[in-house]
């Protein structure tokens, strides 16, 4: 039996991919009452990778994964996929129903562009990104059935935050679920920060935001956005922008959209 034996995690964070998850965990580690499964990268992805013993098996995972946490006050579990994932919803209702949810957004067409030069960069992807786009749903994953839950080619669909967040609210209802922004974590890191450390129940303290820089850059892999191309693709993503506004509360404004 591991020393974490019957440990779960008091909160969880998802996506979406290229949003900041992994510098959330790096700030948060920061706290002395907080501790975070490790490594972040690779994520620990409990609950999408295959489990045949089902329940049971997760929660083995978290023991082991929690294993070093101490008498930490908040325990938290990092894998961006969960955002996105139809079936993590009702396995964490399984197995941690009472973890609070943490879910960092970014305005999803630079998302996309993002996950493309990181798909690029890791050799998966080799069209041009206005070609990925209009292929997305009909290439096949190139990580594999046992890998399913990555869709490395899923550019604008994981920016579908609305959808995603109506499947959280509606199951774990928006007291344990909340949703921030990661423009908000750049230009206003200290408010975002005391917000999420509150949420996750924690004393709020000051956390050295200067400390891991940006974490995953794709800063200089390929050339910029054309603009012709990223205004039609936000014009097409608006209405899914104006409705997670509405779920949400969120203001939106940093995304530039005009009904956002």
């Amino acid at each position: 039996m591991t020393g974490g034996a019957g440990l779960r995690p008091t909160f969880i964070i998802g996506g979406a991919p290229r949003s900041g998850t992994t510098l959330l965990c790096h700030l948060l580690d920061q706290h002395p009452d907080v501790f975070m499964m490790k490594p972040y990268v690779p994520e620990p992805k409990v609950l999408v990778t295959p489990a045949t013993g089902g329940v049971a098996e997760f929660e083995r995972r978290y023991a082991d994964g929690l294993a070093e946490a101490g008498g930490a006050v908040a325990r938290g579990e990092k894998t961006s996929y969960y955002l996105e994932n139809e079936h993590v919803p009702q396995r964490i209702a399984d197995t941690v129903p009472d973890a609070r949810l943490v879910f960092i957004v970014r305005e999803p067409v630079r998302r996309a562009y993002s996950n493309y030069l990181w798909s690029r960069k890791n050799g998966i992807e080799t069209l041009p990104f206005e070609d990925a786009v209009a292929l997305e749903g009909r290439r096949e994953n190139p990580l594999g059935p046992a890998r399913e839950y990555a869709r490395p080619f899923d550019y604008l669909r994981r920016g579908r935050y609305a959808t995603f967040a109506e499947r959280y609210f509606d199951r774990f209802g928006h007291d344990a679920v909340r949703f921030f922004l990661y423009e908000d974590l750049e230009r206003r890191p200290a408010a975002l920060l005391r917000e999420l450390q509150e949420f996750v129940g924690v004393t709020a303290i000051p956390l050295d935001t200067a400390g891991p820089g940006r974490v995953n850059s794709t800063a200089g892999i390929g050339p910029a956005l054309d603009a012709g191309l990223e205004a039609a693709l936000r014009e097409r993503m608006a209405p899914e922008v104006s409705r997670f506004a509405e779920l949400t509360g969120l203001d939106v404004s940093p995304w530039g959209y005009a009904h956002g």
